[in-house]
């Protein structure tokens, strides 16, 4: 008997393409269905979708979901090296956090089903958590995988999706920006498949880079973002195209989606404020730079500027603040464009001793008596040292002081001159300033 194959009509084979039955390279297909929301599994051996079902779905029976969207014939058959489509709402995933590692100010936490409340040192964050900044505020947050961001004040933002995909290790992370700024220092990825998204109203970041900005504000639904280092894609409005940027390159995001690239303005120069600050106001200058409408000074004790400590905004290129604690801090100045859009970084380090401040010296009934006021954390000891205004030599030079005065007697009539040096004791250093040379005259 002869057997004769019968012809496969177009009707069976789209029945079949229906059904899951026919073999089509399944690389081909996973990169035609890849999506924003979706991972490649490339196939290993021993791989069937029950198996991979069985310890990666949150579901079992979500394989067939898997079958359909990949076409697989065979379940139980995997070719070695293909590759699948994942829908990652069907993956299981391990929870990451988000660490609070600095705040000032009014920082708040509302977590999910709670009322809003102050944030904590060392708090850990979890999906669902929104957190927000007030006026002369800031809040930094780290996250699992060493990526650090931190909100300026009058910001909020919700951790939407913060985990670790078990399937492939990879992160996956989508934060949404409701308002106000954030910085964003992401950790390389060490994964193909991780994820990092910053989505604000009407535009999404998709991270690539180290180090970038993103801006949002709800009053006139607009956007910005710049990127400092590495690359973004960002995509908005009801196109799908997506525009990538180049390092030291920012985006104007209009309501419509619109969106505007333009190089970002470079570091400013600064040419005062760093090295040791001692006067009771701290200033800073930097040199005037075409195209700026704004200048920004962030100081912070950590060069990471993780521990934001001041953040001034100022229409001209100089700075004027109030006292700071003694100690090391950094500081770090950005020309803002016309636009809006915040230039590169430029950072200085710069030391905090405020100089001890001295008085007049006064006639007491045991003698002469000078005064002085010290200031700073930690152990003060002072050394004082009084000469004629005609010679280098010291008369006086008494050391390891712990009070704020000395008295002198005997001083025959001349002219003389007198400062205080303060050694102050921390935990960090041993460090030793001199007040300014006071003048004083004994008439016969």
């Amino acid at each position: 008997m002869t057997l004769r194959a019968t012809p496969i009509s177009w009707l069976m084979l789209l029945a079949m393409a229906f059904a899951g039955i026919l073999a089509v390279p399944q690389s081909a297909r996973a990169q035609a269905e890849r999506t924003d929301d979706a991972i490649v599994y490339t196939v290993r051996k021993g791989d069937t979708l029950i198996s991979l079902a069985r310890a990666y779905l949150v579901r079992q029976t979500d394989w067939k979901q898997v079958q359909r969207l990949n076409r697989v014939a065979d379940p139980h058959r995997l070719p070695v090296a293909s590759s699948l489509s994942l829908p990652i709402r069907l993956l299981k995933s391990r929870p990451a956090t988000a660490t609070v590692a600095a705040f000032r100010g009014e920082a708040q936490v509302v977590l999910p089903g709670q009322a809003a409340r102050a944030v904590t040192m060392g708090q850990a964050l979890g999906e669902g958590a929104r957190v927000s900044t007030g006026p002369a505020s800031s809040l930094s947050l780290a996250l699992t995988d060493g990526s650090v961001i931190t909100l300026p004040s009058n910001s909020a933002l919700r951790i939407a999706r913060l985990r670790k995909l078990l399937i492939t290790d990879s992160i996956d992370y989508d934060l949404a920006l409701e308002s106000g700024s954030v910085r964003s220092r992401v950790t390389p990825f060490r994964n193909r498949d991780d994820r990092f998204r910053l989505r604000n109203p009407i535009a999404v970041s998709a991270v690539r880079g180290t180090d970038f900005r993103s801006h949002y504000d709800a009053a006139t639904a607009t956007a910005r973002a710049e990127l400092i280092e590495g690359g973004i894609g960002i995509t908005a409005g009801e196109v799908a195209k997506e525009t990538r940027l180049a390092p030291e390159f920012g985006a104007v995001i209009g309501r419509t989606g619109g969106i505007a690239v333009e190089p970002l303005l470079p570091a400013p120069v600064v040419t005062s404020g760093s090295g040791v600050q001692r006067a009771p106001a701290l200033s800073f200058a930097v040199e005037a730079m075409p195209g700026a409408a704004r200048y920004r000074l962030l100081i912070a004790r950590d060069s990471g500027f993780v521990d934001v400590v001041e953040d001034v905004d100022a229409s001209a290129p100089d700075f004027t603040l109030a006292a700071l604690p003694n100690g090391n801090y950094f500081a770090r100045f950005t020309a803002i464009a016309v636009s809006g859009l915040e230039g590169v970084p430029g950072t200085v380090a710069f030391r905090r001793r405020l100089a001890t401040a001295t008085q007049g010296a006064v006639a007491g009934e045991e003698g002469y008596v000078f005064r002085w006021t010290g200031s700073g954390e930690g152990v003060r000891r002072y050394r004082f040292q009084l000469r004629s205004a005609d010679s280098a030599v010291f008369i006086v030079d008494e050391a390891g002081l712990s009070g704020s005065s000395i008295v002198l007697s005997d001083l025959p009539p001349g002219r003389y001159q007198w400062r205080v040096g303060t050694t102050t004791h921390s935990a960090e250093e041993i460090d030793t300033e001199w007040s300014q040379f006071e003048s004083f005259a004994l008439d016969e």
